[in-house]
């Protein structure tokens, strides 16, 4: 019994191992396409980045929470609308965006309880300063995509503001991964709007999207350790 347990065990941390090898390497692929704009592997490849690592996270995880995976979804729906580069297209997906950050804000609560409220407003002003400076800037060309990207703000502020205080007070290894996600992720707001509204330069997609499989990748590392601590 207990060989055929460690048989099952090792047979499916080589699955997942593989399938990690599966998500760097289309990762990869994606971002050479990016950058060298073969739209048609872009539209093939930046699809099946998130339900892989939906995958990695249903096959890792023995709790499997509900919200995360529909978290997913919502971002899987955001990122098809991402493709393309029509105004409407990009409001949908920041909508979609929305509700992918407000289920991420959930989980990370949820996993991380902080009792202080100061550390967490000192730790988003410096985001909400920086976003909202832009968001200031490009007003104008924004049009009806300013309110998104205002609500957007909100809540990454908030979300990387609550991950810094938690880091500050707690340096260990979940709440570093929580940091980094949440800083790659700003990086990626930031480049997205300077993108699409200032200085459109061949360079940023490729950046912006390495930022954001890694920014995805250390949140999924976030959720599967505070799961494994908890039980």
């Amino acid at each position: 019994m207990k060989t055929k347990y460690s048989n099952r065990a090792k047979r499916k941390k080589n699955e997942i191992k593989l399938l990690f090898n599966l998500f760097f390497f289309t990762a990869i692929t994606e971002v050479l396409a990016e950058y060298f704009q073969y739209i048609d592997f872009v539209y093939v490849l930046k699809p099946l980045l998130v339900p892989i690592l939906t995958f990695i996270y249903w096959k890792k995880s023995r709790t499997r929470d509900f919200a995360y995976i529909v978290a997913m979804f919502f971002v899987l729906l955001a990122n098809i609308f991402f493709i393309s580069t029509d105004i409407n297209s990009l409001i949908i997906g920041s909508l979609f965006y929305l509700f992918y950050r407000v289920l991420i804000i959930h989980l990370v609560i949820k996993h991380l309880k902080l009792t202080h409220y100061l550390p967490i407003c000192l730790g988003s002003l410096p985001f909400l300063a920086i976003f909202g400076y832009v968001a200031f800037i490009a007003k104008e060309n924004m049009g009806v995509g300013f309110y998104v990207y205002m609500l957007q703000t909100i809540l990454m502020s908030f979300l990387a503001g609550y991950s810094l205080a938690a880091y500050m007070i707690d340096a260990n290894k979940k709440n570093y991964w929580l940091l980094i996600g949440n800083i790659l992720f700003s990086v990626v707001h930031l480049m997205v709007v300077f993108k699409i509204y200032f200085l459109d330069m061949l360079i940023f997609q490729p950046i912006a999207m390495i930022c954001y499989v890694m920014a995805q990748y250390f949140i999924y590392k976030f959720i599967i350790l505070s799961e494994k601590l908890k039980n």
